[in-house]
């Protein structure tokens, strides 16, 4: 199927120039006829025949071609002046198109019905109507067609005397039609430009409208030169130059005569008897104007009221289907939430349970190590002791010294694992742990311990302290065999670092679970902790929290 083309008729209407899917020998002659034709009987008869064949068509069901018909239904209307019949004819076609599916044809049809409506409601005076459809046509328009919409929204505005709308809307049509060499395009928005400015720039108006005149002879346009003429004569009939005017009436209403047609002659007539002076013919021509302008504007009111009523009616009917939809999206997005929260619910079990089990998880990893440290420091210290016991020579002194270093290994293993004191003076607890690694041959020097603002550190970060500074003391002590260490504590701003150092005999880095323990509480308050260590040059540790 041939993708239509759109062509645009008398500055304001859109014409197919392709044929539709299914034609008969006659469609093209009549089709033909109402581009071109203004005689009444020649325009009938082609609506006539259009009317047969749009009845055939719907017969046979066919998708295209009743639209076609009825668009040159609706141009032949509108050209003898059924201005209604016209506008239900088009919507009608307008309703068929949009059951059709997206295609560059039905975009076609779209833009011809559009600008076809936009020019029904600029002769009914319904100005915002016409811009309405004029704008719809202009968003899927060619270059071509856009520029004879730019002129056709140019005119509506001219028509509420708003000539600086109207100016910038024609500037525009004359930009992108010679962008496009357009000559007819350029013509009619040119005619146009200066006939809007013959008010305010005579001299600047009279050059476009005879540039526009000159085209239109180029093109052998007669249609456009009826329009050229009438716009120059009114020109020189403002300008007081009656003698000139009267000669481009004259001329218009010699172009009307070779198209017979009344409403052309009609048109060149008035023009022509507007410049006698005689007061009767002048004061005929007010009453006359007067009557016109009042069958209009009882016309225009009465087809305004109709069209609010079946906009308002189409209005309700999308709005109903608004709030359909609007009813589904608001069940979509409950049911999204419900299945959020659902989600979110089993997140949080799945995350309680895991929680759960790390918990079981690290209270059994805590009793066996205490289990394993029961063994290994007390049950074969006790053994040991049992053993001297059996032995007669064991003196009672160094039964009691053993005890002793039971009884504190014990309490230290207590000391380790009992839960951190929250509510006391942090300075006084660390310096009470540190005493418990102080020996008769290990010295522990701390420095700036007391400078540093505790009270205002939180509960987590002085717990995570304590045990990694617990963690590295006891290591030292099994370890390291160091006789010196110095903890050194420093503020710096709102960080936190602490170096600890001993003279042990160092070793190679291996990080045992202890170590271990130690960067993983750290990370958990975004904090660091760095190693440094070789064998005979004593252990380091950097903390920054």
């Amino acid at each position: 199927m041939k993708v239509l083309v759109i062509l645009l008729y008398l500055g304001s209407c859109f014409s197919l120039g392709a044929q539709p899917p299914s034609t008969s020998d006659s469609l093209p002659y009549y089709t033909q006829k109402i581009n071109t034709s203004s005689n009444n009987e020649e325009l009938l008869a082609a609506f006539r025949y259009l009317k047969t064949k749009q009845l055939e068509d719907e017969r046979q069901q066919l998708n295209l071609a009743p639209v076609y018909n009825l668009i040159y239904m609706a141009r032949v209307q509108q050209k003898i002046g059924l201005l209604t019949e016209s506008e239900a004819t088009a919507t009608q076609a307008l309703q068929l198109v949009e059951q059709l599916k997206t295609t560059p044809t039905k975009t076609a049809y779209q833009n011809t019905l559009y600008n076809h409506l936009g020019k029904i409601y600029k002769e009914m005076g319904m100005l915002t109507q016409a811009r309405y459809f004029y704008k719809k046509a202009l968003a899927k328009a060619s270059p071509k067609q856009q520029a004879i919409l730019l002129n056709n929204l140019g005119n509506t505005y001219r028509e509420q005397q708003q000539d600086s709308m109207a100016i910038a809307y024609y500037t525009q049509a004359i930009a992108l039609s010679e962008k496009n060499k357009n000559l007819e395009n350029i013509a009619r928005s040119t005619d146009n430009l200066g006939y809007t400015l013959r008010f305010s720039e005579p001299k600047n108006a009279l050059v476009h409208l005879n540039k526009a005149l000159e085209l239109r002879k180029e093109l052998a346009s007669k249609e456009g030169l009826f329009t050229s003429y009438l716009h120059l004569g009114e020109f020189y009939q403002l300008q007081q130059q009656p003698e000139q005017a009267q000669q481009y009436f004259q001329q218009a209403q010699h172009i009307a005569g070779q198209f017979q047609n009344l409403k052309y002659k009609e048109s060149a007539l008035k023009k022509l008897v507007s410049l006698t002076e005689m007061p009767l013919v002048k004061n005929y021509l007010q009453i006359k104007d007067s009557l016109d302008r009042l069958n209009e504007k009882a016309e225009s009111n009465y087809l305004a009221i109709q069209f609010q009523l079946q906009k308002t009616e189409r209005e309700a009917a999308l709005l109903q289907v608004e709030k359909e939809k609007e009813s589904q999206k608001t069940f979509l997005f409950q049911l999204i939430g419900i299945l959020v929260f659902i989600l979110a619910l089993a997140i949080f079990a799945y995350l309680k349970i895991k929680h759960r089990k790390e918990k079981i998880e690290e209270v059994f990893s805590t009793e066996s190590r205490i289990a394993k440290k029961i063994h290994d420091e007390v049950a074969n210290d006790i053994y040991y002791l049992m053993a001297k016991l059996q032995n007669s020579t064991y003196q009672k002194e160094d039964t009691l010294d053993r005890l002793e270093d039971i009884y504190h290994t014990s309490r230290n293993i207590s000391r380790e694992n009992k839960s951190f004191p929250t509510q006391e003076n942090f300075t006084e607890v660390l310096q009470e742990m540190l005493s418990h690694y102080q020996t008769q041959t290990i010295k522990i020097i701390t420095k700036n311990l007391s400078a540093i603002d505790w009270e205002h550190t939180s509960a987590l970060k002085k717990a995570t302290l304590y045990r990694i500074i617990q963690e590295l003391f006891t290591n030292m002590k099994k370890h390291s065999e160091a006789s010196l260490v110095l903890l050194d504590f420093q503020q710096k701003g709102k960080k936190l670092v602490i170096n600890y150092t001993d003279n042990g005999k160092g070793s190679d880095l291996k990080k045992k679970n202890g170590l271990v323990n130690t960067e993983s509480r750290i990370r958990a308050i975004k904090g660091s902790i760095t190693f440094e260590t070789e064998i005979n040059k004593g252990f380091k540790v950097q903390i920054i929290c």
